[in-house]
C-alpha cells in the first residue's frame, strides 16, 4: 500500500474518533448551561397632581388714626393791661440823710513774742559705732579706728546686770558732719552707727 495513502487513512480515523469522543461532551455542556433571569423592577410612577401654592396669611388692616381736631376760634384772650398810675398824683417821699457812724478805730495788734531760741548742743555730736561685751575686743576695734585717723574712744555701761563696752567716734561740730563720718565708717566696716548728741552719758573719760 502506498505510504501516503496509509497516512491519510490514519488521519481520517483520528478525526472520526475525536469527533465521536468530543461531540457528545460539547452537546451535553450546552444542555447543562443554566440561564439566569434577572427581574428588573419597574420605575415608580410619579404623582402628577399639582401642588397648590402656599397662600400667605392675611394681616389685619391697621386701625384708622383718629384725626386731631383743630382748635377753632381766636387765640386766648390776653390779660388786660394794668393801667399805669397817674404820676401827677404821687407825692415824692422825702429822703432823710442820717449821719454816718464814726469808723471804729482798729485795735493795735499785740506784739509778737520772739520764739525762744533752741538751745544748741554745746558738746557736738558723736557716733556710737559698736558695742562689745569684751573689753579687749572693744579696745582692739578702737585702735583700728584710731589707726584709720578717727578720734575713737570707749565708754562702759551696765545693761541688765552686764557690762557693755561701747566704741564712739567724735565729737563732731554738726550733725551733717557726723552723718558723713557715719556713712564712711559703714562703707569701711559694714556697720551703721548711731548719731547721738555728745553729753555726759557718752563723753570720754
Amino acid at each position: 500500500m502506498d505510504e501516503g495513502l496509509k497516512q491519510r487513512i490514519i488521519g481520517a480515523l483520528v478525526l472520526v474518533v475525536a469527533a465521536v469522543v468530543f461531540l457528545p461532551m460539547l452537546l451535553s455542556g450546552q444542555d447543562e448551561t443554566e440561564q439566569v433571569q434577572v427581574d428588573v423592577p419597574e420605575p415608580p410612577v410619579l404623582d402628577e397632581r399639582e401642588i397648590a401654592a402656599a397662600t400667605p396669611p392675611s394681616l389685619p388692616e391697621p386701625a384708622p388714626v383718629p384725626e386731631i381736631p383743630q382748635s377753632a376760634g381766636a387765640p386766648a384772650d390776653e390779660p388786660p393791661a394794668t393801667p399805669l398810675p397817674d404820676t401827677a398824683s404821687i407825692e415824692p417821699v422825702p429822703v432823710v440823710t442820717e449821719p454816718a457812724a464814726p469808723a471804729a478805730e482798729p485795735e493795735p495788734a499785740p506784739a509778737e513774742q520772739p520764739a525762744a531760741p533752741v538751745p544748741a548742743t554745746s558738746g557736738g555730736w558723736v557716733i556710737q559705732q559698736a558695742s562689745f561685751s569684751s573689753v579687749d575686743n572693744a579696745e582692739g576695734f578702737r585702735k583700728t579706728l584710731a589707726g584709720q585717723g578717727y578720734n575713737a574712744y570707749t565708754r562702759s555701761a551696765q545693761t541688765d546686770g552686764k557690762t557693755i563696752v561701747r566704741v564712739y567716734v567724735g565729737p563732731l561740730e554738726s550733725r551733717e558732719a557726723a552723718a558723713r563720718v557715719r556713712d564712711e565708717l559703714q562703707r569701711r566696716h559694714q556697720n551703721k552707727g548711731l548719731i547721738l548728741a555728745h553729753d555726759d552719758s557718752n563723753r570720754a573719760r
